[in-house]
């Protein structure tokens, strides 16, 4: 469904991506693990179109994405979740979400919120309340639901367990999984790598800008190495 070959991005002088080759197969969720600062969002941007790439490709369902911008490849099904959620905090919980169908129009749009409000029953009790007044959890429910009214088949989420509770982590991931038996391929980065690897059926591990190892996720959750650099074993 997704495949980046030899992806190179760099801010400045400095190389974020060196060479990056990925493959995501439809109807998976595939996890992408990390140290900070190892390029994991970098990835997800060159792929969304947010950062340019200065060599190498990205192929979206047969066809090269690389150079079109965000909105087109929106338009063509990859939705992002960011880092840090990134709602507009002076609009309501419903205007948050229908930003999210922007390029779609209206057609639908109940529909789509009726969707959103299954998964996430806290929006719909909410749907009146500013975003910036959400709980965090609240708040990544939120930036997961507009992604998810851009009728996306495949969803990027960035760090969704950056600052929250274990158990609202834990609802979280039980969502993906949800979203995924949905239809939804999701590609997911994650800091936390022990929930990462098992939720995610395959798995890429990034250090300083290259993939260094990758596989089955059960296996690496097994590696050595990856036991004593990620899981805290």
């Amino acid at each position: 469904m997704l495949d980046l070959a030899g992806v190179f991005v760099s801010y400045g002088n400095i190389e974020a991506l060196k060479g990056v080759s990925l493959s995501v197969e439809q109807g998976a969720i595939v996890a992408l693990v990390g140290a900070n600062g190892a390029g994991k969002s970098t990835t997800l941007m060159s792929i969304s179109g947010i950062e340019p790439l200065q060599s190498g490709s990205v192929t979206f369902e047969g066809k090269a994405i690389s150079g079109l911008p965000t909105h087109e490849i929106v338009k063509r099904g990859i939705s992002q979740v960011p880092e840090g959620r990134r709602i507009f905090p002076g609009m309501t919980v419903r205007e948050n979400l229908e930003m999210g169908a922007f390029l779609k129009g209206k057609k639908d749009l109940v529909h789509k919120l009726g969707r959103v409000y299954e998964l996430f029953p806290t929006l719909s009790e909410r749907r009146k309340q500013l975003g910036g007044t959400l709980s965090g959890g609240e708040q990544q429910m939120l930036a997961i639901g507009r992604a998810l009214m851009s009728e996306p088949r495949l969803l990027l989420l960035d760090e969704p367990s950056l600052g929250l509770a274990p158990i609202i982590v834990s609802k979280i991931f039980k969502i993906v999984k949800e979203i995924n038996e949905q239809g939804i391929t999701v590609l997911l980065v994650e800091q936390n790598a022990k929930a990462a690897l098992r939720l995610a059926r395959n798995a890429y591990v990034m250090e300083t800008g290259k993939i260094v190892m990758h596989g089955e996720s059960s296996a690496l959750e097994k590696d050595p190495g990856i036991k004593k650099a990620y899981l805290g074993e």
